[in-house]
């Protein structure tokens, strides 16, 4: 027999063998998903295979690494056979190029690790540095996990463990996880200049960036030329106005907007804490100044195409947009806060499971939940959540029909909505006081 052959066959065993070995392990940890006739629980897993690993492939910092008897140092020897297409791709990358290998990253197996930027920060210094100061960099443990100044950990809080991981963790990992935008095991820079990078969490109901992109003269020109303003393209994409010059902070030249709910000028600079605006809105407060010093970064990236006058003209109007959509939701604020004091929601925040952030109260905004909650609240977490940005950052991505058909015009049909009903309420509790009949409560159950 030849040694060709005999290397071959001996392959063929090495990858049965490693196959028995896994697929048993698997099979053995496995569960059975059965059905549930109940509210999913809080904070509790849904299937028991979850409990195995729990969130540490989206929170590297508590990654569970496997057990597995006979792993050794030679790392691309096992997973040529168990992951063929990670070594490929490492293979192709500058990583293997420059000689950083599997332990450069992970350790061995006797003390694997999941990186985070820390550990890219070994080599890459100025990037991680730069990350460390955007918001990027407080996406979990300040907007999701911690509940800390951020404004959606009640909603993270109140899931099942699966959602949680799924949903939230899927895009508010990339404070700890470089992969989020160019992707393992190439890491091709590349990669994160496209827009779609940025899509997989840039998008949605809540915040459609890729979607107003897309649907502007900005990305109408990509769309055509295939490539963008750092590839020598006349279109400027996402990292053309956010992380110029390859700066790793996308906090950069963000006045107004930014993530969530976006920002009002105020007396002070509260970073990523929030502060409540005039209007009642939960977001970040900065100064005047704080204003203009990044009004003046932006302007400035316009300018590789547009004459000052213009950018700051069409800034402006998505600034009055902003304002402007904010008083509307104000609006709804009132009515629902009035219909608060004289208990008319149903139920009162008192009668339905506790926000895990602020308890029985009220909350309007920030960590108000999507569910277990009154009618017209539900309605307003839609204008607020939804429209409202869809009006605001529509405007800011220069997008005509996201600023106003997705966003102003059902935000202002949603205000109509909560005052009608709220009329409706206050004619219900009035016809049943003179009936003398006992308003029933909807039950969420406890």
């Amino acid at each position: 027999m030849s040694n060709s052959l005999l290397r071959g066959f001996a392959s063929i065993i090495l990858l049965a063998i490693f196959n028995i070995i896994f697929l048993r392990a698997v099979v053995a940890a496995d569960d059975v998903p059965r059905p549930i006739v109940h509210y999913p629980e809080r904070g509790v897993a849904m299937t028991e295979k979850w409990k195995v690993v729990k969130d540490g492939y989206s929170n590297p910092k508590k990654y569970i690494p496997p057990i597995i008897e006979g792993a050794g140092k030679d790392c691309v020897k096992c997973h040529k056979v168990l992951t063929p297409v990670a070594v490929k791709d490492w293979e192709e990358s500058r990583h293997y190029e420059k000689g950083v290998g599997c332990e450069s990253c992970h350790n061995d197996h006797s003390n694997l690790i999941m990186p985070t930027p820390d550990t890219c920060g070994t080599c890459h210094a100025s990037e991680t540095m730069q990350h460390r100061a955007g918001k990027h960099s407080i996406a979990w443990s300040i907007k999701v996990a911690s509940g800390g100044k951020g404004g959606g950990a009640g909603r993270f809080l109140a899931q099942y463990e699966e959602m949680k991981e799924a949903s939230c963790g899927g895009c508010h990992s990339v404070e700890d996880k470089c992969d989020s935008c160019h992707s393992r095991h190439k890491f091709n820079p590349k990669e994160a200049l496209e827009p779609a990078a940025c899509g997989t969490c840039h998008m949605g109901p809540d915040h459609a960036q890729l979607d107003y992109y897309e649907s502007s003269k900005h990305g109408v020109i990509f769309d055509i030329e295939g490539k963008g303003f750092e590839e020598g393209g006349r279109a400027p994409t996402c990292v053309t106005c956010h992380m110029k010059a390859g700066n790793h902070d996308v906090s950069q030249g963000l006045t107004l907007g930014g993530a969530s709910q976006g920002k009002f000028i105020g007396k002070k600079d509260t970073g990523a804490g929030y502060s409540k605006n005039p209007n009642g809105i939960l977001m970040n407060e900065i100064t005047v100044g704080t204003f203009k010093r990044e009004r003046a970064k932006m302007v400035s990236i316009c300018m590789n195409c547009h004459s000052q006058r213009f950018a700051e003209h069409k800034l402006s109007v998505a600034d009055g947009i902003k304002i402007a959509s904010d008083a509307v939701a104000g609006e709804a604020i009132k009515v629902i806060k009035s219909l608060h004091s004289d208990g008319l929601l149903n139920p009162m925040p008192e009668d339905r499971p506790e926000n895990p952030f602020v308890g029985k109260k009220l909350m309007l905004t920030g960590h108000q939940l999507y569910e277990q909650t009154s009618g017209i609240e539900a309605l307003f977490f839609e204008l607020y959540k939804f429209d409202l940005v869809h009006a605001w950052k529509g405007a800011y991505h220069f997008s005509p029909d996201w600023t106003h058909w997705y966003g102003n015009a059902p935000m202002k049909l949603k205000l109509s909505r909560i005052k009608n009903e709220a009329n409706q309420l206050r004619r219900l509790d009035k016809l049943e006081k003179e009936l003398g009949i006992e308003a029933e409560k909807v039950d969420f159950g406890e």
